[in-house]
């Protein structure tokens, strides 16, 4: 494994760029070619053979443990480049008389989601969807519970004597219009 060695036109921008900072003109930054995130390469000083070296132990001492050696763990690309951010504490500081009204208001506030649905209103409430509404064949209100997870419709009547009577209302209608049919 090779490093990369610099082309002549870079070397060549360098001698330029040298050459003009010495008659005290200005080099735009942005002329000269991608130098790295940090500018200097600290590896341009090393000989190829020294720079051969230096990789091959970074790469083979990670798998050797001596006690005399410091562990060093195996190179993960441009590390020499990028230096580390700064972590330091971070200190959030509030009003206390703002904290204690946002307290209050957390307190008394339901987290609670509603809305509209089919001849009613669907609140959930944690784990738990309700519908709350009115029967469309008795007209009495009532409420339905279901896990929120679920998705399907809604009952529109209250008990088993309502369905029996809304089917069989459905059914003299349909029975009406066919006979209707049938005498026209």
């Amino acid at each position: 494994m090779r490093r990369t060695r610099r082309t002549y036109e870079a070397m060549e921008m360098d001698a330029l760029e040298e050459e003009m900072t010495e008659l005290d003109a200005y080099v735009s930054p942005g002329r000269g070619y991608w130098r790295g995130l940090s500018g200097r390469d600290p590896l341009a000083e090393l000989t190829d053979e020294e720079y051969g070296l230096q990789r091959f132990e970074d790469w083979h001492d990670a798998s050797e443990v001596d006690e005399e050696r410091p562990t060093r763990s195996r190179p993960r690309g441009r590390d020499v480049d990028i230096v580390p951010p700064v972590v330091g504490e971070v200190t959030v500081r509030v009003d206390p008389a703002i904290a204690a009204a946002h307290a209050a208001r957390q307190r008394g506030a339901t987290p609670t989601l509603s809305y509209e649905s089919a001849g009613g209103h669907v609140t959930v409430e944690g784990a738990l969807k309700i519908w709350r509404g009115a029967c469309a064949q008795c007209g009495t209100s009532f409420e339905q519970r279901r896990p929120v997870s679920q998705r399907r419709r809604w009952a529109s009547l209250c008990g088993d004597e309502c369905r029996t009577q809304w089917d069989r209302e459905r059914a003299r209608d349909r029975m009406r219009r066919l006979r209707g049919d049938e005498a026209a």
